[in-house]
């Protein structure tokens, strides 16, 4: 059911623009924050009902792993989807078990891919 507060993290402008201009189409609420920092404050204030963020962030290579396993330990209970543009071209040592969240995507992102999961996270 549509109507979540959604939280999107990621550094990339075009993706938050994108990604909010496809979810409140589907009548979700949107936050964003182009920072990790940012991202942590806005918990607090907006409770999202789940947050989309980013793995990648320029500044520091494990800074959205680093935010995930901080967002998961704050908030067990939050659903946490990361997505990214990472595929197997990259070569990183992690696996999708290494991050730690409720659901790893790929971007670009299945709109009703993604419904269907911020669905199930949330009933």
């Amino acid at each position: 059911m549509a109507g979540e507060t959604i939280l999107i993290i990621d550094d990339d402008k075009d993706i938050i623009e994108t990604m909010t201009a496809l979810l409140e189409y589907e009548k979700y609420r949107i936050h964003s924050a182009e920072t990790v920092e940012q991202g942590m404050e806005m918990i607090e204030e907006v409770k999202p009902d789940v947050i989309l963020l980013d793995i990648m962030f320029p500044e520091k290579k494990t800074k959205g792993f680093d935010a995930a396993k901080d967002i998961k330990s704050r908030y067990p209970k939050l659903p946490l989807i990361v997505f990214t543009a990472i595929n197997r071209e990259y070569a990183f040592d992690f696996t999708k078990e290494d991050i730690k969240a409720d659901a790893f995507l790929n971007k670009p992102v299945a709109i009703d891919k993604l419904k269907k999961l911020i669905s199930k996270l949330t009933s």
